[in-house]
């Protein structure tokens, strides 16, 4: 995938960053209608693919119930997503104070450059030179969230 590729998916992974967090809310919401009285959790061990685990009384309403393919389906919706939130969050976590507010501001915010550069005290050109320095660690430390969800 060529740089400008992935510094675009980034760019909207970012933007779509509380977007994610809304979505993985409603269809935890729809999944709990498909499995009332069913207790589910997903559980990801490092080194392992994830194991959807479920819970009742008894299983054959479980199974009559369960609209697996669906349920299934949400339940990758909700890991997608989610992986991509951590990884969102683990990149930040490594970026300096001023490369984080530069994305708080730009992409979950969406303020246009002049704004962003009166907020932050500097000057357009300092600005993208720092929107450059950003999207160079990001695109390395989310290279996963390219390479995987891109299209996502």
């Amino acid at each position: 995938m060529n740089k400008k590729k992935s510094i675009k998916i980034i760019e909207t992974h970012l933007r779509n960053y509380r977007s994610y967090k809304v979505a993985i809310r409603n269809l935890q919401n729809q999944l709990d209608l498909i499995m009332p009285n069913v207790t589910t959790s997903y559980e990801l061990k490092e080194g392992s693919t994830g194991v959807f685990k479920i819970w009742s009384t008894t299983e054959q309403v479980v199974l009559d119930r369960l609209e697996s393919a669906r349920a299934l389906q949400i339940n990758e919706q909700i890991r997608n997503y989610q992986i991509i939130i951590d990884s969102i969050e683990e990149a930040l976590n490594a970026l300096g104070e001023q490369e984080r507010l530069y994305v708080e501001l730009r992409y979950f915010e969406g303020l246009n450059t002049e704004r962003i550069a009166d907020k932050m005290s500097c000057s357009i050109p300092n600005l993208f030179r720092l929107r450059k320095r950003v999207l160079d660690r990001l695109s390395i430390s989310l290279s996963n969230v390219n390479i995987v969800y891109g299209d996502l």
